[in-house]
């Protein structure tokens, strides 16, 4: 009787432990489904990410000019002759006209007086002939030479006349005059300078910009410059351009001119241009130089979808050694990873972690 009672209660107690069992095995999948493990988490790669951020594009490009006189020329003597006197006095202003240097005149006003005397007497002697040709007194060929003799010496005369005036020396125009480089006494030769006269009532700013700005430089269009003696911007207009690159830098020379009626600039001042690189109301996202990773066709940047690293082939419209412009190729809002590029692949588990 004892057996048969035990194994009637092992018969009840079994079933009972079975579903106990079911039951517990459910309890425990259902808790692990919910619940991941720390291991899952540990395989995934931490990176920093930062929010791209739509802004509005101010791009500028950066090129050194130098500052030149809106004219300048070196006051040169046509004449080997002696100063007698120096006019001005060295940095002055001065106007056009005014006299800047007197040479010895001297020889040339005595060989003046001669070849006057001498031309008196020459049309003097030309009239004779005529009147006495008239009644075939002389012969023509007589009369010829009189005429001849006259034109000559009024040829001489007009010539000592124009030596004269190069004893003068004058401003062509007006302007600041610099440092002479002679003194009262001394003999010049013919093209020695003199002293040199700039005009700076406007200055002209020299620069080149490579070649990929040309479409940028039109003439008429303003541009930004600031000199070394301030931060200050001011505004000059491009006036010309060389007709051709240089074939070495493939640059093009450009030629800006400004106002400089306060005399704030100086020939041979350098000046920082800057000219607009950008079409008006672009707009792009700033990302640090470190987020772009190089292809054959170009860059990419790696965003975070579905917790994965994913590159998008971005178009970089400008590049410094800090940030990289974009201006197509992701959106606003992306998070974009900013550190561990060597070790991201298409597909790779990321954990964000925002970058300041």
């Amino acid at each position: 009787m004892l057996y048969k009672y035990t194994i009637q209660r092992l018969g009840i107690l079994i079933p009972i432990l079975s579903i106990l069992l079911i039951s517990c095995e459910n309890k425990q999948e259902k808790t692990s489904e919910k619940a991941p493990t720390p291991s899952a988490d540990a395989s995934k790669l931490p990176v920093d990410i930062i929010i791209a951020q739509e802004e509005q594009l101010d791009q500028k490009e950066a090129v050194v000019g130098t500052m030149m006189p809106y004219r300048e020329v070196s006051i040169v003597g046509e004449l080997p002759q002696k100063i007698t006197q120096v006019s001005f006095k060295d940095g002055s202003y001065i106007s056009q006209g005014t006299v800047l240097y007197k040479l010895n005149d001297a020889d040339i006003r005595s060989r003046l007086k001669q070849v006057g005397a001498e031309l008196n007497l020459a049309k003097l002697n030309k009239e004779r002939l005529g009147n006495l040709l008239k009644t075939e007194t002389v012969k023509p060929q007589e009369y010829d030479e009189a005429v001849m003799r006259f034109e000559s010496l009024n040829a001489q005369e007009q010539l000592l006349r124009v030596d004269l005036e190069k004893t003068i020396i004058r401003a062509p125009f007006s302007g600041k005059i610099g440092i002479s480089k002679v003194h009262l006494g001394a003999y010049v030769s013919p093209g020695e300078a003199l002293v040199t006269l700039q005009d700076q009532s406007a200055i002209k700013i020299n620069f080149s910009v490579p070649e990929k700005y040309l479409p940028l430089i039109k003439t008429g269009s303003k541009i930004k410059f600031t000199s070394e003696l301030s931060d200050t911007e001011y505004f000059a207009t491009i006036a010309a351009t060389e007709p051709g690159l240089e074939a070495q830098s493939r640059s093009l020379q450009v030629q800006a001119i400004t106002n400089n009626a306060d005399g704030q600039f100086r020939a041979g001042l350098s000046a920082k241009v800057y000219f607009q690189v950008n079409n008006q109301g672009a707009k792009g996202i700033t990302v640090p130089t470190e987020a772009l990773s190089p292809g054959e066709k170009g860059y990419a940047v790696f965003v975070i979808k579905n917790g994965v690293a994913k590159p998008m082939a971005v178009t970089v419209s400008n590049r410094t050694e800090k940030d990289a412009i974009i201006t197509s190729g992701i959106m606003p809002n992306d998070s974009i990873i900013v550190s561990n590029m060597l070790r991201l692949g298409d597909g790779t588990p990321v954990k964000a972690v925002l970058s300041n």
